[in-house]
């Protein structure tokens, strides 16, 4: 089947859940990159033995289809992902067809390859170690009525940053850097206030954590009431848990380095 759709099957199509896929990606930013599908539940996913399996590769604008065969005997080869941009964090969309029948049964949304895997507050934001030719740092920030799987990405200088978990253990990094992300985050929702009450949307899921906050709804006119409330978001954010500690940490050492 030649194309396949990014957006959420009709009511009634099986979701599978992602933890029941492994896949993982090898990508050095030199040699092409590859992926390949190291384990799937199908069992456990309740997804029959002889299903098909099809997968879209997208980043950014561009994507890239794949066959995998069946659900019990997948092809565990590794697949060149020569058609993608580089700059842009890669995700993986799954669906399932019994053969000679074109109807989808099944599907999985945004999985993420393990090597690839990476993020800061939870699964709000994913960051993505990439290629920037000069900014330590860039926000992908999708429409705030965008679909749940294209959720805010920070890319990171690769050679500063090879893995994700790189940025999100460095006080720096997170103490300079997720402020603003979250000013940005707060803008982008406030753009489709309604959004937040849609579970289909990226800023659907970021509902209990404003809701967490305790910052009130965005509103929905007035600009200068917008930038207001994406400040109180920013306040409230960097006022408790791991930033809170993250910060208190830059402080300390930078108070040392100026005692000596």
């Amino acid at each position: 089947m030649k194309q396949i759709s990014r957006r959420t099957n009709p009511t009634g199509l099986s979701e599978v859940d992602r933890r029941h896929f492994s896949l993982r990606m090898s990508d050095d930013g030199k040699s092409e990159r590859t992926f390949w599908l190291e384990r799937f539940d199908f069992k456990a996913a309740g997804i029959p033995a002889e299903a098909m399996i099809n997968c879209v590769a997208t980043a950014g604008a561009s994507e890239q289809y794949f066959s995998l065969g069946v659900a019990s005997n997948f092809n565990r080869t590794a697949y060149a992902v020569s058609e993608l941009v580089r700059n842009k964090p890669i995700r993986f969309r799954f669906v399932f067809h019994m053969s000679g029948d074109k109807k989808l049964i099944g599907f999985a949304d945004g999985v993420r390859p393990i090597d690839e895997s990476g993020n800061l507050g939870g699964s709000l934001v994913d960051i993505f170690p990439t290629d920037l030719y000069g900014p330590v740092w860039e926000l992908d920030l999708p429409a705030a009525n965008a679909e749940a799987s294209a959720k805010p990405c920070i890319l990171v200088e690769r050679s500063i940053f090879p893995v994700a978990p790189a940025a999100v253990n460095h006080h720096w990094f997170v103490s300079l850097v997720m402020p603003e992300v979250m000013r940005r985050v707060a803008l982008r929702i406030a753009e489709d206030p309604g959004a937040l009450d849609n579970d289909d949307t990226w800023t659907g899921t970021w509902k209990a954590y404003i809701d967490q906050l305790n910052v009130g709804a965005p509103p929905e006119d007035e600009d200068d009431r917008v930038e207001e409330w994406a400040a109180s978001v920013v306040r409230r954010f960097a006022s408790t848990g791991q930033l809170r500690r993250q910060i208190d940490r830059l402080f300390g050492e930078m108070q040392g380095e100026l005692t000596e």
